[in-house]
């Protein structure tokens, strides 16, 4: 947090800088408030009013500096977790997919919407606020030390007392705001889940179940919270009772030094009155040091999220396809799960148009993510013009994927489709009537508003912009993953004569349903089944691992 934390210094030195001229005008005021009282005792009229104006003055000064301090306070704290929210979603961008997968969605939600706003409430804000106590209680002791340094001392000893009761809460405190933040995380990460399930469960009518299950996380984290809450109160109860008996205890001082003639009305008038400002400053600071150690796990956690989703070091980025690409007895497997590849093989040309075939569960997908370092083989080697593809940090150089979803964006169309690069609108135009779109080609259809997940579209509709959107792209390599799965027969047939269309790239398609007719169109047809489109066995089964011949597609046995 401390990066944060120097980036806006000039505002917290700002700030810091105020609230000491404020504070000594605060305590100069005390003074003042003294000499109008033994003014008025004396009947000096003229130097009460001189006194009095004087006394008027310092309160506006205190009180714009003190507006100013609060202003620059709010925004370094403001800056600072900004900054630390925009880290928050680079840290979850910049992980692999693998690193991503690990964590719920709801988890990162959790930490961009309640930790990082825990820790600018009790970290962030209150850095300012511990530097104007810590100011308050020196310049207002300096200020009893000229008064009387008797007062002063006994002041000091008996209202700084409340200061110990954090240290001795320090680990129930920090276990308490720990499970509070732990389990707003998952009640997050559940809502999360089943706002995103809204279609199944309305159609299956489980809102009761999905209400008492999302029920019981959130009573979870109301216990969280009213534990935390109960600790604060208890620690603000004890410090109040020690720092109003120290007070009280002050407050006989003080008068008893009246009593014996040390002390004059406007004396122990302004006794009271620094008593006072450090009264309510000793309370606060114990409670500020509760909560900036009750933080402390939640900021080491942020740290910790925050280094993981690290920029990973420049490596080598594969930029384009040559010649091939080739799939060499590749093997993979899920942890603790059995075999999804087994010894596959097969090349790829470049300018070359490829199906996958197979049923449900035989590793065509799980083929695409080897490509894109999702993952890395258990066995064999992919490469890419004779380099294995571990050579490289990054493939998205080389590869475009279309997914089965199509993800749309709440965003304009054009900004669907171009991802805020700079396209030119005749290109796009292009491109949209190339799939079959030509009522989007105009300006105002490209400006209009597409709504999330393309509410607003058809499936066919979402599917061609998808694929748009890939052409503009222009990568060598156009994958698409299930691109005809949950469309009708019409549509489906469309989007089959528009990926045979393409000619300008590599072209894989993995797909369990295209039309058989159409098949002869491919350069080669994979099935991972242990067979090709024409009958000719494959070298493997995926399933079995079980060698059956010599590949039709790469030639190896």
């Amino acid at each position: 947090m401390k990066t944060y934390e120097k980036r806006y210094r000039p505002y917290f030195a700002g700030a810091l800088v105020s609230v000491l001229i404020s504070t000594v005008f605060a305590v100069a005021l005390q003074f003042f408030k003294g000499q109008v009282l033994d003014s008025a005792i004396t009947r000096q009229g003229g130097a009460a009013l001189r006194s009095a104006l004087s006394l008027a003055s310092f309160i506006l000064g205190e009180t714009l500096f003190f507006y100013l301090y609060r202003r620059l306070g709010d925004r370094f704290a403001a800056g600072c977790v900004m900054d630390l929210k925009r880290d928050i979603f680079a840290s979850a961008l910049h992980r692999d997919y693998a690193a991503f997968q690990r964590r719920p969605q709801g988890e990162y939600l959790a930490k961009y919407a309640g930790e990082a706003d825990a820790i600018r409430s009790r970290r962030f804000c209150l850095l300012p606020l511990l530097w104007e106590i810590l100011f308050r209680i020196v310049l207002v002791g300096g200020a009893l030390f000229l008064l009387d340094w008797r007062v002063a001392l006994v002041t000091l000893g008996l209202l700084t007392t409340p200061l110990y009761v954090p240290k001795l809460m320090e680990k129930r405190v920090q276990r308490a705001q720990s499970a509070f933040l732990r389990s707003a995380e998952e009640a997050l990460a559940g809502m999360t889940d089943w706002l995103r399930s809204f279609e199944i469960v309305k159609n299956f009518s489980v809102e009761g179940a999905a209400l008492t299950r999302f029920g019981r996380l959130n009573d979870g984290v109301r216990d969280k919270l009213l534990q935390d809450l109960r600790l604060g109160a208890a620690a603000q109860v004890v410090t109040t009772l020690m720092s109003y008996l120290s007070y009280f205890i002050v407050l006989v001082c003080a008068a008893l030094l009246v009593l014996n003639g040390t002390f004059s009305a406007g004396d122990f008038f302004v006794a009271i009155g620094m008593i006072d400002q450090l009264s309510y400053p000793l309370i606060s600071l114990a409670e500020v040091i509760r909560q900036l150690i009750a933080i402390r796990p939640a900021c080491a956690s942020m740290e910790q999220f925050l280094a993981e989703g690290a920029a990973p070091p420049d490596g080598r980025r594969l930029e384009g396809l040559e010649r091939e690409l080739r799939f060499d007895r590749v093997s993979f497997r899920y942890p603790d799960r059995p075999p999804v590849l087994r010894d596959l093989s097969f090349t790829v040309k470049k300018g070359g148009r490829y199906l996958i075939q197979g049923p449900s569960g035989c590793g065509k997908t799980t083929a695409v993510n080897l490509l894109l370092r999702y993952y890395d083989p258990c066995g064999g080697s992919i490469q890419v013009d004779g380099v294995p593809i571990e050579s490289f940090s990054d493939t998205y150089g080389c590869f475009t994927v279309v997914r089965q979803e199509a993800v749309l964006f709440r965003d304009s169309l054009r900004h669907n489709l171009t991802m805020y690069r700079e396209v030119n609108d005749i290109r796009l135009s292009a491109v949209l009537r190339g799939v079959g779109l030509e009522r989007f080609a105009g300006r105002e259809a490209l400006d209009a508003l597409v709504e999330e997940n393309g509410s607003n579209l058809s499936g066919g509709e979402k599917r061609r912009i998808c694929l748009a959107r890939a052409l503009l792209r222009e990568t060598d390599v156009l994958i698409l993953d299930e691109p005809l799965a949950n469309l009708d027969e019409e549509t489906a047939g469309r989007i089959e004569d528009l990926l045979l269309s393409i000619t300008d790239r590599t072209l894989l398609v993995v797909s369990h349903q295209f039309t058989p007719e159409k098949l002869s169109r491919f350069d080669r047809v994979l099935s991972l089944d242990g067979q090709d489109h024409a009958g000719s066995p494959m070298v493997k089964n995926a399933r079995t691992g079980r060698r059956t011949g010599r590949c039709p597609i790469c030639g190896l046995d």
